[in-house]
């Protein structure tokens, strides 16, 4: 299976995606200037970029958060990125589960690697929170950026390309000082990250998810074959 990649008319510099490259620890933007810009100076891809799915199917770790951050096997992320000076690009994350405790995203740049524990979802390199319990607003826990990582709402809707979502939790971290910035992400049921947003003094981006489902098996006789229906928290496609 090939993934679809876009890039907009005009590429940007790769700075210009610098806010939005910053939400690493969620592994969603880690890849969005290779994939935005057609990639003319991007790094190798890895071989398992588009190998076909050979994680643990069915594998999970029983944690609440899992709920809100799944790592399905295979399943395919695309999501629709813009910049504050309207630069739109397509960023595409493939899902890796290794076992029920540990699951990769993979980007056509590289692999971020992370962990269910009782205490929350974390990066399995750096040991900080992506999504931490209880799932409740208040909770609160130092941010990849050095800020403060908090659970603003639970129970929160939304809509994007990929559909409306309902019973989402919204977190929110705030870095203040000299370059103070701001974080908004959203986890929606059964589905994952669905939006992404970063605020800095002089900048803006966006991620929103346009589509997930499993990997399309295009068969020889040229018919589109998916092996499981999406995940069930995803409303009715627009």
């Amino acid at each position: 299976m090939n993934a679809e990649t876009g890039s907009p008319a005009g590429c940007p510099p790769a700075q210009r995606f610098a806010a939005l490259a910053l939400l690493v620890p969620l592994a969603l933007l880690a890849a969005l200037a290779p994939i935005a810009c057609g990639g003319a100076s991007s790094p190798a891809r890895p071989a398992a970029w588009n190998a076909a799915p050979d994680g643990q199917r069915g594998a999970s770790s029983g944690t609440r958060a899992e709920r809100y951050f799944p790592l399905v096997d295979g399943h395919i992320y695309h999501y629709a990125t813009l910049s504050e000076g309207g630069d739109e690009g397509l960023l595409v994350a493939r899902v890796h589960r290794a076992d029920a405790r540990r699951g990769e995203l993979r980007f056509p740049s590289g692999v971020k690697r992370f962990e269910f524990t009782g205490e929350g979802v974390i990066r399995s390199d750096t040991g900080v929170f992506v999504l931490k319990e209880p799932i409740a607003p208040g909770t609160a826990w130092t941010g990849e950026h050095g800020g403060r990582a908090r659970i603003a709402a639970v129970g929160a809707a939304i809509e994007v390309p990929a559909g409306r979502f309902t019973g989402c939790v919204q977190t929110v971290e705030e870095r203040l000082g000299d370059r103070p910035a701001r974080y908004v992400s959203t986890f929606c049921p059964d589905v994952g990250v669905v939006a992404i947003e970063a605020t800095g003094s002089a900048s803006y981006e966006r991620a929103e998810l346009k589509s997930y489902a499993p990997p399309i098996d295009v068969g020889p006789d040229g018919v589109r074959r998916a092996p499981a229906d999406p995940p069930p928290g995803a409303a009715s496609s627009p």
